[in-house]
């Protein structure tokens, strides 16, 4: 026996010691697992992504190693079969044109941009193509020409517009055009020309040939342009030298009769004229204002007020004298009194000062009003004399005009001669505003295939494809074949899982061989593997599913187990015996071939023909004569009988709740082997019979779809809990079964 087993032995001694309550699920429920309190840590969630990735690749791994081959071996043949293709590159600057028969030069950012964008274009036409492909005699070329069909070239030309071309020159230029590759740099007036080819000096010729071919018709181009523009100017330049001259004449001929001379540029006789009687209108017209002002301010006050008098030397000197005078005519009044002589003489001379000042005053005021009517007799005489010069206005606007008109037409000739003289020096020079700044040289190495790179990159896409397409696949593959796979879609982790039986030499198959032999599968004959190899991982394994299934309820030890699958295939009938043998050895076991449509069970211990199931559903048969002894102690069977037509309606007859109370009180532990659940049935009317389920499933084979709609049938009839999920036929060389299983072993 093997530790785990000799371990499971010793917990039923102690559970049977130990009277627990019982506790019953309800139908559809399932134990919690200890586990499912805790939580993960962040390391342990990373670590479980982490072995979630390498189990995907890992599962996938052939199909992942498949596509990266093909693609690294597809780069590979390409890369090595691709011919050479050199591209050498010239590069030439283009600036902007000079505006020669523009007046004004308006140019932008934007134009320029527009205009090296149009010489990019121009680069690419078919015209220059062709001229590069006659010149070089690219139409013998095979690169370029190809093979030309006799029907075909049996037509001398091909008529393309105003174009005729030969067969060979069509497909050259078609070949030409696909070879030929324009860049313009964004951030300056560069233009790159390069050509692609095989034949590395053919590349550079090429190149250089579209380089100094475009530069000569543009030359050529603007020559032409400038001789024809510039022989039509010169015709428009006569008549605009006539118009000048004339003019010219009527502009003289109306200065003599309206006798207006010019003093420069800016100035005439009239001008001055009229700007001399305007400035002494204004003066006049100040003055006035500025007498009338003092005018107003007499008639208000005193004289005294006015500047004249007040600033006048004789009014000083008078109004000095007159003080003095009455300064001592007031001490004479106090001496003498006013009748003595001498106050009397002084009076008198005051009497003669203020006589004197008070003429005086009244010059001044009188000089006053006399320079104000000279003022207003001013100001109206220059106002007169503005409205006499008014009549003249008209003749002088005319004059304005002719004079216009004749700078215009001078400003007009002398512009126009001056362009078509620079035209004239643009057209006799060679230069042009295009200049060569690399010319293709012969390249020592071609421009690709660039090998490592094409490997390098084919290498990544290859692993990053495999790493893709195993993700894809497994999104797609709906089949269960791992613990993750479950916990993601069925929601449970009350799983066991059994690894594929081995052979009989003791060497383990790889999975696939396994899938096609049927390992652990109910196609072949039912595997007892507890007895025939006690220590094997399949026999551990199934004393682990032994000991959930025991501990699985709080103590209460399920007494019918009822084990199905969703179809048949899956490995139900192997895990059903293989568990009745492990219990046979805790107690008295039956075990039931519910299956009596294959009845697999009763040809391993060849009880085919014997009373069973059917027998005594049908009620043909005694439960004593249907228990039939194995040869394995406390092991018996009911085999699936010999009447077993209808199996459906056998089994949901009211004799088979009758069978199951009658092995509950003869044995201690049933397990039946049912029919599969989705096609038939038996095994749905059987389930809410039994105290626990255990369904089985086939690593690599059962969909996520069966088992979800499995489980949806059994809990609409209400069937006993599934206290454990069988995953059978796991890869024993798995990471995930050696993680969560008993890693390796020894037979």
């Amino acid at each position: 026996m093997s530790k785990n087993f000799e371990l499971l032995q010793r917990a039923y001694r102690d559970l049977e010691r130990r009277p627990v309550p019982p506790t019953v699920l309800g139908p559809g429920e399932r134990s919690a697992p200890r586990s499912a309190s805790l939580s993960l840590s962040s390391a342990e969630e990373n670590r479980h992504n982490w072995l979630r990735v390498m189990t995907v690749l890992r599962k996938h791994w052939r199909l992942s190693a498949l596509f990266a081959g093909v693609v690294m071996a597809t780069v590979a043949i390409v890369t090595l079969l691709i011919k050479p293709i050199y591209e050498p590159t010239a590069r030439i600057e283009i600036d902007p044109p000079g505006e020669v028969f523009s007046l004004e030069n308006n140019g932008s950012a934007t134009s320029d941009i527009a205009y090296l964008e149009t010489q990019a274009q121009n680069l690419r036409s078919d015209n220059l193509a062709l001229a590069v492909i006659r010149s070089l005699n690219l139409d013998q070329n095979p690169e370029l020409a190809g093979f030309v069909k006799p029907a075909k070239a049996a037509k001398s030309i091909i008529a393309t517009g105003t174009v005729q071309l030969t067969p060979a020159e069509s497909n050259a230029l078609e070949n030409f055009q696909s070879a030929l590759k324009i860049r313009r740099d964004t951030s300056s007036r560069l233009i790159l020309i390069s050509f692609a080819s095989h034949d590395p000096q053919l590349a550079a010729q090429v190149t250089n040939a579209v380089v100094d071919t475009f530069i000569d018709d543009t030359f050529r181009t603007q020559h032409a342009s400038i001789m024809k523009s510039t022989e039509w100017l010169s015709r428009q330049l006569d008549d605009i030298r006539a118009k000048m001259e004339s003019s010219s004449r009527d502009l003289t001929q109306f200065q003599s009769s309206i006798g207006v001379a010019d003093l420069d540029e800016n100035k005439s006789t009239y001008t001055e004229h009229m700007g001399e009687l305007s400035r002494q209108l204004t003066q006049a017209q100040s003055d006035r204002i500025q007498l009338e002002a003092m005018l107003k301010n007499l008639q208000n006050g005193n004289p005294d007020s006015l500047p004249e008098v007040r600033n006048s030397p004789v009014v000083q000197q008078l109004s000095q004298k007159l003080a003095e005078q009455r300064a001592e005519l007031s001490q004479a009044l106090v001496i003498y009194g006013k009748n003595h002589p001498a106050a009397k003489k002084l009076q008198s001379e005051v009497d003669e000062l203020q006589s004197q000042l008070d003429a005086q005053k009244r010059a001044a005021v009188n000089s006053l009003r006399a320079s104000y009517a000279a003022a207003e007799a001013r100001e109206r005489l220059m106002t007169a004399e503005m409205r006499g010069t008014s009549k003249e206005l008209d003749q002088m606007a005319r004059y304005t005009a002719l004079k216009k008109e004749v700078q215009t037409d001078v400003d007009l000739y002398n512009s126009l001669y001056a362009r078509i003289k620079e035209a004239g020096i643009a057209a006799a020079s060679k230069s042009g505003n295009i200049q060569i700044i690399d010319q293709a040289r012969v390249l020592d190495h071609p421009t690709r295939p660039n090998k490592l790179l094409n490997l390098g990159v084919g290498f990544l896409a290859a692993v990053f494809g495999g790493v893709v397409l195993a993700f894809i696949r497994e999104e797609f593959d709906s089949r269960l074949r791992t613990l993750a796979d479950f916990t993601k879609w069925i929601g449970t982790s009350n799983i066991a899982m059994i690894p594929a039986i081995a052979p009989t030499n003791g060497h383990h198959l790889g999975f696939g061989a396994r899938l096609l032999l049927g390992r652990n599968g109910d196609d072949n004959q039912a595997s007892a593997f507890v007895l025939d190899r006690p220590n094997s991982p399949e026999t551990d394994a199934v004393h682990s599913l032994q000991a959930s299934l025991m501990f699985s309820q709080a103590g209460v030890t399920p007494q019918v187990l009822l084990v199905a699958s969703s179809f048949s295939g899956e490995g139900k009938t192997t895990v059903a015996l293989n568990l009745a043998l492990a219990l046979a050895q805790q107690g008295k076991t039956c075990l039931i071939d519910a299956d009596m449509r294959k009845a697999k069970l009763s040809a391993h211990f060849g009880l085919e023909s014997a009373p069973g199931l059917g027998d005594f559903l049908g009620g043909i048969a005694p439960i004593e004569s249907i228990l039939h002894e194995t040869g394995v102690n406390n092991l018996s069977l009911v085999p699936a009988g010999s009447s077993r037509a209808n199996p459906g309606q056998l089994i949901c007859s009211s004799n088979a709740q009758e069978l199951f109370e009658a092995l509950r009180q003869r044995c201690r532990f049933v397990i039946v082997d049912s029919v599969p659940i989705l096609p038939f049935a038996e095994g749905r009317a059987l389930s809410p019979l039994a105290d626990a389920v255990v369904f089985v499933s086939r690593a690599g084979v059962t969909t996520r779809e069966a088992m979800q709609r499995s489980m949806q049938l059994l809990e609409q009839v209400h069937a006993a809990p599934i206290l454990e999920f069988v995953l059978n036929g796991v890869d024993i060389s798995s990471a995930e079964y050696n993680q969560y299983g008993y890693g390796s072993y020894k037979s």
